[in-house]
């Protein structure tokens, strides 16, 4: 779609004098420096390498979009594609508003209080917040070495936000709520990662675990005689501490679960102004709340790198 004003625009460049051309200059450089999101955007395009559909590095130019991305034709698989495709941002719309919301959701805002404030939808908000949800979820470490601490969270079952529920209808204070169990896990050195278990058994804290334990590192954990089992199966040689509170919550002055109990702690007290959060997302929400332990207040536009695949 041509843009009419742009285009009138640029028919008076011409007629411009060199002082005339140096204050657009000056606006245009202004517009370029304010507009965060359309930097990123066209530092993306800079980097396009391959079709992210089939990979190949056999592509052309085929086009803009309606708001002015370069788009390309694979020649392989003959789809096209822009910078944000397969990426957190793809098809997101109202860019102008993307790090007002970033910053909102980093303090927790309820999502009618953004919708109200950037007016926009109640399902605009919804969409978006798991849409920046996404990005962090993708980047789990698959690994950890050196000294690894391990233990359980354990947050209550909830269908908040599913259409249908698949269990009967529970009056208030009729019987307890299952608890959904979260291994967190620690690596010295500010390097988290998770895992959400359908339930909290020994198999399927074996199948949270054992991925992350290297030859040579050191696991750190509660009593749980699990983690004990665990450890005996393994075919690589470990060290295993086993922090028991009637013998001390620190072994040889280094050895303990401080770092993740913390950890804990806070998430679920940042947890708690989201107003209970649905089993389905709990892993988002963690990825997030990870993912800002590594970045200061104001420093919402790295998303928006991040999200586009751009090393930060």
């Amino acid at each position: 779609m041509r843009n009419m004003a742009l285009d009138s625009i640029l028919q008076l460049i011409p007629s411009l004098n060199y002082a005339d051309t140096k204050r657009l200059n000056h606006s245009v450089r202004q517009k370029l420096d304010s507009d965060i999101v359309g930097k990123v955007i066209a530092e993306r395009e800079d980097e396009v390498s391959e079709c992210p559909h089939c990979h190949s590095v056999e592509f052309v130019k085929h086009g803009v979009t309606g708001k002015g991305i370069q788009r390309y034709r694979c020649k392989c698989c003959k789809k096209t594609f822009c910078s944000l495709t397969k990426t957190p941002l793809y098809r997101m719309r109202k860019e102008s508003k993307w790090l007002a919301y970033a910053s909102m959701m980093w303090e927790g805002v309820a999502l009618r209080k953004i919708a109200k404030v950037l007016n926009i939808s109640l399902r605009t908000a919804f969409f978006w917040r798991h849409r920046f949800l996404q990005m962090p979820d993708k980047n789990k470490p698959t690994s950890f070495t050196g000294i690894i601490e391990a233990d359980e969270a354990f947050l209550p079952e909830s269908y908040k936000g599913k259409r249908q529920v698949p269990r009967k209808s529970r009056k208030r204070g009729g019987g307890k709520v299952p608890l959904v169990p979260i291994l967190i896990s620690y690596q010295r050195g500010d390097r988290y990662t998770y895992e959400v278990m359908d339930r909290n058994t020994k198999e399927n804290l074996s199948n949270a675990i054992t991925p992350l334990l290297t030859d040579g590192c050191c696991l750190c954990t509660d009593g749980n005689l699990s983690y004990k089992s665990i450890v005996e199966k393994l075919d690589i040689k470990l060290d295993h501490k086993r922090i028991i509170a009637s013998d001390g919550r620190v072994i040889d002055e280094i050895y303990h679960i401080q770092h993740v109990n913390g950890f804990i702690s806070l998430w679920k007290e940042w947890l708690d102004r989201f107003r209970g959060v649905g089993t389905a997302y709990v892993s988002r929400y963690l990825a997030w709340f990870i993912w800002m332990q590594d970045k200061s207040y104001g420093e919402e536009n790295l998303w928006i790198k991040e999200a586009t695949g751009q090393a930060v």
